[in-house]
């Protein structure tokens, strides 16, 4: 017999009955039948607990007493009375379910796996966190930000940590996951310096511009650039975090945002390079799409 777990994906398609348990295999849709009549079933039926489904018939019809107890009014409502003379010398084929909506058919362990273990909700930042053109690294840092995970000094002391609470940029604040990634007077300079034109507004929290950063235009490039830099940002920043505290050597605004600009350069510029001829030249109301590095110029390091 199928372990508890999985009693409910197996289903018994009956041919000859010689197989499939009675009271214990799935053979009538509605799950095993010791599960509807409870363990008094075989006792008030006269039907053996291990018996198969050819043994609890008799010619064309089940081998049930014509009795008022519930148990067997029950199974009269249950049993389909077409099938005892209907049976062949068939071997009965047993089908999985690999889910409660679908049909029984043939075992999918994929399918199985979702239905054991679901999806939990979607998440609103996933999508900006989790799109083709990223950079590994700075995604890994900016889902570790997201799920809170980012030890920061406050989170250090939480758990009875002694060590000083002010942030390691500006060293005038608690250092806190949203003070050192956006409100801190460091990290205000270098988001400025990308964003503090009239083109964008951000919003009032790294959570918010994490999200903000998915579709800030209509643009398709402009959007995979404010995702990536977004993402460049807080890995720089949080980077230069570590270095001062491990290091004690700390770069400056203009010196931070220049490697910046480099390394989305560099990630655009071979971007760029991946796209066809034939597809870097589709034709817009102003001649051809511009490049990944031109809008990069034309918007972010004029």
């Amino acid at each position: 017999m199928m372990t508890i777990s999985g009693r409910p994906h197996l289903f018994c398609k009956v041919k000859s009955g010689s197989s499939a348990l009675f009271w214990h295999d799935n053979w009538t849709d509605l799950g095993p039948l010791i599960e509807l009549t409870g363990a008094n079933g075989p006792r008030v039926t006269g039907i053996q607990r291990m018996a198969t489904v050819n043994q609890a018939c008799r010619g064309s019809s089940w081998l049930l007493s014509r009795g008022r107890h519930p148990i067997l009014k029950l199974l009269r409502d249950c049993l389909p009375l077409d099938l005892p003379s209907s049976l062949s010398n068939e071997l009965d084929v047993y089908l999985w379910k690999n889910s409660e909506s679908d049909p029984p058919g043939d075992f999918s362990s994929s399918k199985t796996w979702t239905y054991l273990h679901p999806a939990g909700p979607s998440l609103p930042w996933t999508k900006p966190l989790w799109f083709q053109e990223r950079v590994p690294k700075h995604t890994f840092i900016m889902w570790i930000v997201m799920r809170d995970r980012l030890i920061t000094r406050d989170k250090l002391r939480s758990w009875g940590l002694n060590v000083p609470q002010s942030c390691l940029l500006c060293d005038s604040q608690p250092e806190t996951k949203n003070h050192l990634l956006f409100d801190c007077n460091y990290a205000k300079e270098v988001w400025t310096d990308f964003f503090g034109h009239h083109t964008f507004t951000l919003p009032s929290s790294i959570e918010e511009v994490v999200e903000w950063s998915d579709s800030p235009s209509r643009q398709k490039k402009v959007n995979i650039i404010c995702k990536l830099l977004v993402q460049a940002i807080v890995y720089s920043i949080w980077r230069e975090r570590n270095a001062r505290l491990h290091t004690s050597m700390s770069k400056p605004v203009h010196i931070l945002v220049k490697e910046i600009q480099l390394l989305l350069r560099t990630k655009l510029f071979g971007l760029d390079r991946s796209i066809a001829p034939s597809s870097s030249s589709v034709s817009s109301a102003f001649g051809q799409e511009d490049s990944f590095l031109s809008t990069w110029f034309g918007l972010f390091q004029p």
